[in-house]
């Protein structure tokens, strides 16, 4: 039960503090659902919930079908953000308890690596959007959830602005289209009027209402990107693994953001490829300086590896990168050999009037002439 010592705030209150402390919208999105799902259990208002929550019918809602049954990440979630609140509230737990509780590690995903061939295969059979959706998440490495928020505002030209408040940890910044992650989004930008009105008209009798003058750049949500690229990726590959929710496919939309993190670094480096990820654990952020400018060019200096149906010219980039590095080393071979040539002339010429070392000069060279 909650101390007399500690303060007990309601939950309207814990999440009009948690605004004040500058969380996120997302966050504080996700702390109120958490805690609702909590009071539902209970069958107590929302409002009321520091009333009646205590570690014993906590940990109960833990042991429900409900709960038990949420994907990994998403029971993380929730055992996170509902036993800081109780935390805060001053409910106390005691060692067993506390075991229970405790948020464990991630486990280990259980995905494979996207192939560029199976990426083709899904552009192959991607509308439109969808097209101009993968070519972005690969592009750009941005999470999914974000990319269903961007603004058609947020993009200038081959700039993209991840705002603050759509990103997870606060931790906007911006990302980088490459040339044909660019001429994909144009042919959507064409179609998204169109687009939209036919999606609405779809959906006219089931109830469900899109936001009022919809500025999103993708104009659908994070759950319809999603549910989408899994059934793209089922007709491309299909490949599943066994989760408590049943089967899951093995490559989802954040296995884009990995396939960048994967093939940019190889072109791009890997402090520019972090800085662009935005990755909390990665230091480069207090070390590393870059300009916006230059950050642009060398993302589209190494941008090929990331082009998905422009097979041909990633091939040609390649080679012609592979020639410029063997160019490079024929000059720097070229120079050694000037350099000696130079040193050997002008020590020659020191030693013209050395009759012994005009002799031994003679000589190496009618043995080189002999080999």
């Amino acid at each position: 039960m909650p101390s007399s010592g500690k303060k007990t705030r309601s939950v309207p209150l814990y999440l009009s503090m948690l605004e004040k402390a500058r969380k996120s919208p997302i966050t504080i999105r996700r702390y109120r659902d958490a805690l609702a799902g909590y009071a539902r259990y209970l069958n107590v208002p929302l409002d009321e919930l520091h009333r009646h929550a205590t570690a014993e019918n906590f940990i109960e809602y833990l042991d429900t079908p409900e709960f038990k049954t949420l994907a990994p990440n998403t029971r993380r979630a929730i055992l996170s953000a509902i036993s800081r609140y109780m935390k805060l509230n001053g409910t106390e737990f005691d060692e067993l308890e506390l075991a229970v509780v405790r948020v464990r590690a991630p486990e280990t995903r259980q995905d494979k690596p996207l192939s560029l061939d199976t990426l083709q295969k899904m552009m192959d059979l991607a509308d439109t959007q969808m097209k101009a959706v993968i070519a972005f998440l690969v592009s750009t490495g941005a999470r999914a959830g974000e990319t269903s928020q961007i603004l058609l505002s947020d993009a200038r030209g081959d700039v993209i602005t991840i705002r603050n408040e759509i990103a997870k940890n606060g931790r906007g910044g911006r990302v980088f289209l490459n040339a044909e992650a660019r001429e994909y989004l144009d042919l959507w930008l064409k179609e998204r009027d169109r687009w939209i009105a036919e999606a609405d008209q779809k959906v006219k009798n089931i109830g469900r209402a899109r936001p009022k003058d919809d500025g999103r750049l993708f104009a659908c949500s994070y759950s319809n990107i999603s549910q989408r690229f899994s059934d793209l990726y089922r007709s491309a590959d299909g490949e599943t693994s066994t989760t408590l929710n049943g089967q899951r496919g093995m490559n989802t939309p954040h296995s884009c953001r990995a396939y960048f993190r994967t093939h940019a670094a190889t072109t791009m480096g890997i402090d520019l490829v972090e800085g662009i990820m935005r990755h909390t654990g990665y230091l480069n952020a207090a070390y590393v300086r870059m300009t916006d400018e230059e950050k642009e060019r060398l993302f589209h200096e190494g941008e090929h590896v990331l082009y998905i149906t422009r097979a041909d010219h990633r091939i040609q980039v390649g080679k012609l990168t592979e020639l410029e590095r063997e160019i490079e080393t024929l000059k720097a071979k070229q120079a050694e050999q000037n350099r000696v040539k130079t040193i050997a002339n002008q020590t020659y010429l020191n030693n013209a009037n050395d009759p012994e070392f005009v002799k031994a000069v003679a000589k190496a060279m009618i043995e080189l002439k002999k080999k």
